[in-house]
C-alpha cells in the first residue's frame, strides 16, 4: 500500500501507519457509533474502533473498515469483541465444556460436589457421553441429536438394566447442557447456547428389585453366616438404618452409650485414584448429604451387642475404627462388605434376592410396623421429605393387611356372636400412618393404592389426609 493510499482522504475511518519494534502496521479505525455505548455499557467501549494488519493484508483492512460502514448504516454493528467471543463460543465442544464442569461443578448451597458424586459424572462421560458428544460443538448440538442418542443407547455392561442406566446417564447429559444454557460467561449474560437441547420427558423407572425383609430368625441365620469380622457391620444397618458406608466408617467416639445415640459423621467410600490410574483408594469421606450428618437412636438390645463388640477388641481410643480388615488392619471397603453379604446369603433361603441396602429399609420399614410415625422413620433415616422416605417404608403384606383389618373393625358393626378383632378405638395410629406414606407418594401411585381399596376403607384413610394431598387425590380420583 502506498504512502499516498493510506493517507487519502476518506468518507469512513482512516488508516495510519506505524512501526513497532522494527516493524510496520497498518492500523484501521473509525468513530464508534454513539448508540453502541448505551447498548454495550460493559464492554467500556473506546472512543474507536481499531485493526491492525501487515501491510501486505492491506485488503483486509479496508474489507474490515467497509463491512463496519455498512454495519453501522444498517443499525446492525457488532464490536469485534462479541464477535470473537461468539466465535470462541461456537467453537467449544461438548468434551472442551463437559469435562472441566464435573471439576467445578457444585450443589445448590455452593459447595463442591462429593467426590463420589464427581466419579458417577466422569463415567457417564467416559462411558456414554463423549464418544457421541464429544467433538461436536455446544452450539451445534439439537434436541434431534439428542433423541438420537437415547434411541441408539446401550449399556456397557450387558447384564445392566437399560432403562435404569440411560435415565441416569441422560440425567447427567441434560444437567450438564442446562448449565451451558443457564449460566452466564459474561458481564452481558450471555450463555454458551441459546437454548436446552434436552426434551425428552424422562420418568425415572420403576425400581424393578421388590426390597427383601428378613424375618428375625433369618437374620440371626445371615450374621452367623457372614465372616465375624463385618457380622456387626449388618446388625447396625439393620438395627439402626445406617447406609453401609456409614456404618463402616463408625469409631468409637461415634457411639454415645449415654443418651443411645449413633453419631453419623463420616462414610467409607472407594474412588478412584488420579495419581494412579485404573486403581481405586479408599476414603474417609462426609456422608451422602448434609441432612445425613446427625444423630440416630439406637435400641438397648444394639447398644449391648455394639458394647461386646467394643469389649472383645479392646476399643477403647476415641479415634479408633470399630471396623477393620483381618489382613489389612485399615478400614473395611464397602465392596469387601457387600462380597461377605452376598456369599452369607446364598445359605439363608428366601434371602438370595436381597441387596445390602434392604437392611436399612427394613430397619425403617420395621419402625412404621412396630406403631412409629411418618416422622420418626424420616428422623432415624435422616429423610428431608416425605417423598424420600416413603421410598424406605416397606410394609409388609401381613402388615398392610393387620391395618386393614383394623379399619374393618372401626367401620363394621360387632354382631352379637363375634367380638371385634381390636377394641372400637383401635386402630386410628395404623390409619394415620397408612396415611402418612400415602401422602408422601407421587400422586399416580397414590391414587393407583386407593383405588385397590373399598369405598369405606378408601374414605377413613382420606379423612386423615393432609389438606393438600388430600384435595389433589380426590380430584384425580373422581375424574
Amino acid at each position: 500500500m502506498s504512502r499516498q493510499t493510506r493517507r487519502k482522504r476518506r468518507s469512513f475511518g482512516k488508516c495510519e501507519e506505524k512501526t513497532i519494534k522494527g516493524r510496520r502496521y497498518l492500523y484501521y479505525s473509525f468513530v464508534t457509533p454513539e448508540w453502541a455505548f448505551s447498548k454495550w455499557p460493559e464492554l467500556k467501549l473506546g472512543a474507536r474502533q481499531w485493526h491492525s494488519v501487515l501491510p501486505e493484508n492491506e485488503y483486509e483492512g479496508e474489507a474490515w473498515l467497509s463491512a463496519a460502514q455498512r454495519d453501522i448504516k444498517a443499525g446492525i454493528w457488532v464490536p469485534d469483541a462479541l464477535k470473537k467471543a461468539e466465535a470462541r463460543r461456537e467453537s467449544i465442544t461438548f468434551r472442551e465444556y463437559a469435562v472441566p464442569w464435573v471439576e467445578r461443578r457444585k450443589k445448590k448451597n455452593g459447595t463442591d460436589l462429593k467426590e463420589t458424586a464427581k466419579q458417577k459424572y466422569r463415567e457417564s462421560l467416559e462411558l456414554y457421553l463423549l464418544d457421541y458428544f464429544g467433538d461436536i460443538p455446544l452450539t451445534s448440538i439439537k434436541t434431534a441429536d439428542v433423541q438420537k442418542w437415547w434411541d441408539e443407547f446401550k449399556p456397557v455392561r450387558l447384564d445392566a438394566d437399560l432403562e435404569d442406566r440411560r435415565y441416569h446417564v441422560y440425567k447427567h447429559l441434560k444437567t450438564i447442557l442446562e448449565d451451558a444454557a443457564t449460566e452466564p460467561i459474561d458481564d452481558a449474560g450471555n450463555t454458551l447456547i441459546a437454548a436446552k437441547p434436552c426434551r425428552i420427558r424422562a420418568a425415572r423407572p420403576k425400581a424393578k428389585h421388590v426390597p427383601v425383609r428378613p424375618t428375625p430368625e433369618q437374620m440371626t441365620a445371615l450374621l452367623e453366616a457372614m465372616p465375624e469380622y463385618v457380622r456387626m457391620v449388618a446388625r447396625i444397618c439393620d438395627g439402626a438404618a445406617l447406609r453401609e458406608g456409614e456404618a463402616l466408617g463408625l469409631c468409637v467416639k461415634h457411639i454415645d452409650f449415654d443418651h443411645m445415640k449413633i453419631k453419623v459423621r463420616q462414610q467409607v467410600q472407594r474412588i478412584k485414584d488420579d495419581k494412579n490410574p485404573g486403581r481405586y483408594k479408599t476414603v474417609i469421606l462426609t456422608p451422602k448429604t448434609d441432612s445425613s450428618i446427625d444423630d440416630v437412636a439406637m435400641s438397648p438390645a444394639l447398644a449391648s451387642d455394639i458394647r461386646d463388640w467394643m469389649d472383645s477388641r479392646n476399643l477403647t481410643d476415641p479415634e479408633s475404627p470399630l471396623f477393620v480388615g483381618v489382613r489389612t488392619g485399615d478400614w473395611i471397603t464397602p465392596a469387601t462388605y457387600r462380597k461377605a453379604i452376598a456369599d452369607a446369603k446364598k445359605k439363608v433361603p428366601g434371602l438370595e434376592n436381597m441387596r445390602p441396602h434392604d437392611l436399612r429399609k427394613d430397619f425403617l420399614s420395621t419402625i412404621l410396623d412396630e406403631g412409629g410415625t411418618v416422622a420418626e422413620v424420616m428422623r432415624q433415616g435422616r429423610h428431608t421429605t416425605m417423598a424420600v422416605a416413603s421410598k424406605y417404608q416397606v410394609t409388609s403384606e401381613d402388615h398392610m393387611n393387620d391395618v386393614l383389618n383394623r379399619v374393618d373393625s372401626r367401620t363394621k358393626p360387632a354382631s352379637a356372636d363375634a367380638a371385634p378383632d381390636v377394641p372400637a378405638d383401635a386402630g386410628e395410629d395404623d390409619i394415620q400412618a397408612l396415611a402418612g406414606v400415602i401422602d408422601g407418594m407421587p400422586l399416580e401411585d397414590r391414587v393407583t393404592l386407593l383405588k385397590t381399596l373399598t369405598a369405606e376403607k378408601r374414605a377413613l384413610i382420606l379423612d386423615v389426609m393432609e389438606k393438600t394431598a388430600k384435595l389433589a387425590t380426590l380430584t384425580e380420583l373422581l375424574k
